[in-house]
């Protein structure tokens, strides 16, 4: 049924349930997959003035690095196949892209409503209009 599945991940701990649901839907289907992490590059700024660092962009590639490391050693566990990979972009425009190449797409959602998700916008949400295949948001609510 789904031969080819995108798990997307950010490395958070709120990720860590879609990405373990991923993957166990991908073992049960016997399916490929593929993690992908997104190199936000609306974030450059940002994480250059928050940790002083000189080469946001290395920080950004190895926190990315570090997140697909836990996807792929979760489908070892689990006899899964995983690719991993690296994509620098907007988070929802790179996803979207991915998705024309995959039969399924699992994502994580903080559960942000009203007006923290009108002003934070939400990935999960334009991907699941736009995407080219069906989309698994595993929802993980936020402590307020």
């Amino acid at each position: 049924m789904y031969e080819r599945v995108l798990i997307t991940t950010d490395g958070s701990e709120s990720n860590k349930d879609a990405v373990n649901s991923g993957l166990e839907l991908a073992s049960r289907f016997g399916s490929k997959v593929t993690a992908l992490c997104v190199f936000d590059v609306g974030s450059y700024g940002n994480i250059a003035q928050t940790y002083g660092l000189g080469d946001e962009r290395e920080y950004m590639i190895k926190a990315c690095e570090s997140a697909l490391e836990y996807v792929v050693s979760r489908g070892r566990e689990l006899g899964v196949e995983v690719t991993p990979k690296i994509v620098a972009g907007h988070p929802a425009e790179a996803i979207v892209d991915e998705t024309a190449s995959h039969d399924l797409v699992v994502c994580g959602t903080l559960g942000k409503t009203g007006m923290k998700r009108v002003l934070l916008g939400s990935v999960a949400e334009k991907v699941v209009r736009m995407s080219k295949c069906p989309v698994l948001v595993c929802r993980n609510p936020v402590e307020e």
